[in-house]
């Protein structure tokens, strides 16, 4: 098989040359997923963070946190939502195309690797798909960043949590209707793995951080001592 790889990807280049997932451009091999016009695009959510919800403060208190009880202890997030990764993001969660997900594990994993409030986790999970889209989709996007993250970081990772309802997507919806939607959608399938743990929580976008919530009253309520929710890129 390795050998056929050497034998076929030459060819593949020459005939099939890789492109830019976002704009189309070729690019100089198959390793890459954006070109460097977009990646020059590229912008990072970084600055003065709270370090609860990880929304930007200009000063304390932070006016999310007077707002919101978020039942997470961290939240963060590595880039902005704009283009080129709101494109990739969509791009893997609806084209079929599973390369974004490997680009995003690296810069997610340098984060956790120099955030100190995120050390000493027992291990990572992933936001869940409820079955019936897993099926249509074919993969859990955010399982497949999560898992890529845990192995570049040597992490333990599994999912102790599943979702039992098929909801209406978030992406229209207001943070009322948000929380609302998600009632009673999230369970936990192994108690034994989630009490006393400390878990990170990873999921592609963070909104209003309505899931995320959701997913750690779950967690604390049958006894996680520490839960830190953690995205790719931040509305």
């Amino acid at each position: 098989m390795k050998l056929w790889k050497a034998i076929t990807a030459p060819l593949l280049d020459t005939f099939i040359p890789p492109a830019c997932l976002v704009c189309g451009e070729r690019l100089e091999d198959q390793i890459q997923v954006i070109c460097s016009n977009c990646e020059a695009k590229v912008s990072m959510y970084q600055g003065n963070l709270c370090k609860v919800c990880g929304s930007e403060i200009k000063e304390l208190p932070c006016e999310v946190c007077a707002v919101e009880k978020f039942a997470f202890d961290h939240a963060r997030s590595v880039f902005r939502f704009r283009s080129p990764i709101d494109d990739l993001i969509h791009i893997l969660k609806y084209d079929g195309y599973i390369s974004p997900a490997g680009y995003f594990a690296l810069p997610l994993a340098e984060m956790i690797e120099s955030d100190e409030e995120l050390q000493g986790y027992d291990y990572m999970c992933a936001v869940p798909l409820h079955k019936v889209r897993n099926r249509e989709r074919g993969y859990n996007q955010s399982d497949l960043i999560a898992y890529a993250t845990a192995m570049l970081l040597d992490m333990p990772y599994q999912n102790p949590v599943s979702r039992c309802v098929n909801t209406q997507s978030q992406t229209l919806l207001s943070k009322a209707h948000r929380v609302k939607n998600l009632n009673g959608a999230f369970c936990v399938k192994d108690v034994a793995a989630v009490k006393g743990k400390k878990i990170m929580v990873v999921d592609d976008v963070f909104t209003t951080g309505t899931t995320l919530n959701e997913i750690a009253k779950l967690l604390r309520l049958v006894g996680a001592e520490k839960v830190a929710a953690v995205t790719v890129a931040r509305a």
